[in-house]
């Protein structure tokens, strides 16, 4: 497991099943990870039996669970996917599921942690992430661990019955580590 101040990541196992069927579906958080479709409970059933065994380096991707450190509960998942290691770089991505859990500093904390995988575990160089414009609350957190806006996909999505932008985010090791150097961490257990 890894910790933050507020969260721990540990491993997603099948028992996570019933608790990621119960927010996942919710169209408020579903509109901003560019997929509004609500997921069958076979088809999130397969997606999480896959993610239970992705390995980064032979599946280019890894997915965690986010709990809250001192409650036990189950908060959402992150991610990091097409991850590259020719280039060094991966796609971040992260849901906090339910929406009674945000704005509480979780989401912030979830993404030190996953960035201080990206660099001190993976060695990873680079760290990138496609957010809507509208995911104002999002492009805030990521700010806070660190990201910097790097470009924008005008129209890259149609969300709400709308068009509307991408933003591309992103962070270096060197960057990170100025805050987190080797041989620090987020948090402790």
């Amino acid at each position: 497991m890894y910790y933050g101040e507020l969260v721990r990541l540990r491993a997603l196992e099948m028992e996570d099943l019933d608790i990621i069927l119960k927010y996942f579906n919710n169209l408020e958080i579903r509109q901003y990870l560019n997929n509004q479709i609500p997921m069958s409970r076979n088809a999130e059933q397969q997606w999480l039996e896959r993610a239970t065994k992705l390995d980064p380096w032979r599946d280019g991707a890894m997915t965690l669970a986010i709990e809250d450190k001192k409650a036990g509960q189950f908060l959402g998942t992150v991610s990091l996917f097409n991850i590259s290691k020719q280039n060094k770089r991966a796609e971040f991505g992260i849901a906090i599921h339910n929406p009674e859990n945000l704005g509480k500093g979780f989401g912030t904390d979830a993404t030190l942690v996953m960035l201080w995988v990206a660099f001190h575990v993976l060695g990873l160089n680079s760290v990138y992430l496609v957010t809507l414009d509208m995911n104002k609350r999002g492009q805030r957190a990521y700010e806070k661990a660190g990201f910097r806006k790097a470009g924008v996909h005008r129209q890259g999505a149609f969300v709400n019955g709308a068009f509307q932008d991408f933003i591309v985010m992103d962070i270096l090791k060197d960057e990170f580590f100025k805050s987190y150097p080797a041989g620090t961490v987020v948090g402790e257990p």
